[in-house]
């Protein structure tokens, strides 16, 4: 049985900075945990917070504390991983050297980001907040961006609330208060002064978290409020069932704003972050939610079943409940560069690649696609493993040959060829096996200065390989000027 890739999960939180990126880490998480094996990184948490981490991964690697200002802090997960690992980063702190420290030691990364305030080099972010469009981000060529709330980070009851019929509820209306499970600033006492004032309002839930500090003044405080109830640190179950009995609430523009809009209903959203601004202006200029500032107008003229319905219709367009589906087969992906591995090929391989060289759709964009005959191929094969300067390395995942790539050296140039076979194909291998193989090149072959490849211009997937591997469009090979020339420098990519 196959060992499962294992992800390790990197956030902090804590009362000061809040807990919205461990929470949505731990999302993911539980999306993947039947998959692969969740491990959870962070920096000194409480005893509440290990706990809540060990119910949805498998373990938890506790980091000493360390400023984002020393060197100690980019190496802090040295120790931990490998080539053989994904890892998860979740958090303002973890910036371009620190993304590049991991992918210098060959992990597959992904990044959750919402503010873009720096240059990406993982393989993949992932910002669930929409109305962000590519060009506010700044990555490497590979990096591959999922936008938008079709990737939203839910808990599982969440997702399956987003799926679920939903009406208004029935009685007097009744609110919920959630600005987040830390809410440092109190914005929660500021909301529950204010909803005093709408005669309308009958019922007052108020959620916080663990993190939560002011607990001891709002208690006080409610004892003269008999409709308002404090909730702390509520299961997920527990808060979807009190978000369902809410024909209302009242949110951080956060990952919590996410979870009452997937159960549905009228969402009033207060930007209490600077890095809140563009999920804040998505929210309320979609629909999905208005601004606080008209909750007082809207609340004290009642909520018509009408309303309700027309403000879940919007919800409903934007949580759909599938982003498990779509973050999996993202990983999966992701997955299968992580087992990818490269040995020289052998005599023993003769067959395979000839099958993989007369594949229709391989010579379909050849050069000369023409079915080659097994003569012809048996003597090129054998004078290329002859000669020092062909280097024919097979790619495999899991043990299973999945790709071909071969050098020809000539003067210091290398010039690249390489096929993905058909099973593999459609999976995002071709820029993976181009990085790995000329990986391989430089440690075999030091005295290579320039790695050249030449693609048909309808070949588009192969193009979009080489543009992704970070090779830059050279001039026209005389002998094929119609085909791109794509150059790669070993000391412009240093």
């Amino acid at each position: 049985m196959n060992r499962k890739t294992r992800i390790i999960f990197r956030a902090d939180g804590n009362s000061r900075i809040g807990l919205g990126h461990v929470m949505r880490s731990l999302a993911l998480a539980h999306m993947l945990r039947r998959d692969y094996e969740c491990v959870f990184a962070i920096q000194s948490p409480d005893q509440v917070l290990q706990e809540r981490i060990r119910e949805v991964c498998d373990g938890i690697i506790v980091l000493p504390p360390a400023e984002p200002d020393v060197d100690r802090f980019v190496h802090e997960l040295d120790a931990y991983i490998s080539a053989e690992e994904i890892v998860v980063l979740d958090g303002y702190t973890f910036g371009t050297v620190y993304q590049q420290n991991i992918k210098s030691r060959g992990a597959a990364l992904v990044c959750i980001d919402d503010i873009h305030a720096y240059t990406f080099v993982s393989d993949v972010v992932i910002n669930p907040a929409g109305g962000v469009s590519d060009e506010r981000y700044q990555t490497a060529p590979y990096t591959r961006l999922l936008l938008g709330p079709h990737y939203a980070l839910l808990r599982p009851v969440f997702l399956r609330a987003a799926k679920a019929a939903r009406a208004i509820p029935e009685g007097e209306l009744r609110v919920l208060v959630c600005m987040g499970g830390a809410d440092p600033d109190n914005h929660t006492w500021q909301s529950l002064e204010e909803m005093q004032a709408i005669p309308a309002v009958k019922h007052i839930e108020i959620v916080v978290g663990s993190a939560y500090s002011h607990s001891s003044e709002l208690k006080q405080y409610l004892k003269k409020y008999p409709q308002a109830k404090l909730h702390r640190d509520l299961s997920a179950e527990s808060l979807r069932r009190l978000m369902a009995e809410c024909q209302a609430a009242v949110t951080s523009a956060s990952g919590i704003s996410y979870e009452y809009a997937a159960v549905g209903g009228i969402l009033f959203v207060k930007q209490t972050a600077d890095n809140q601004a563009g999920m804040h202006q998505f929210l309320t200029s979609t629909g999905i939610a208005r601004d606080y500032s008209s909750l007082s107008q809207v609340l004290q003229a009642g909520i018509s079943e009408r309303e309700f319905e027309s403000q879940l219709t919007i919800q409903r367009q934007h949580f759909d409940g599938k982003s498990p589906e779509r973050l999996l087969e993202m990983f999966q992906s992701l997955g299968l560069t992580t087992q990818l591995k490269l040995r020289k090929a052998i005599p023993e391989d003769l067959h395979l690649l000839f099958d993989w060289a007369n594949d229709p759709e391989v010579r379909r964009h050849s050069f000369n696609p023409e079915p080659i005959p097994l003569e012809d191929h048996t003597r090129w094969f054998q004078a290329k493993l002859d000669n020092p300067d062909a280097i024919l390395y097979l790619a495999e995942a899991d043990g299973k040959p999945a790709a071909h790539i071969r050098f020809d050296i000539h003067d210091n140039t290398a010039t690249i060829s390489y096929l993905i076979g058909a099973d593999y194909r459609g999976k995002g291998l071709g820029h993976t096996v181009l990085l790995k193989g000329i990986q391989q090149l430089m440690q075999d072959r030091p005295d290579v200065q320039l790695v050249a490849g030449l693609v048909e211009q309808q070949n588009k997937a192969s193009v979009r390989s080489f543009e992704k591997a970070g090779f830059a469009y050279g001039e026209a090979d005389p002998a094929h000027p119609k085909a791109f020339r794509f150059v790669w420098q070993p000391t412009a990519s240093a």
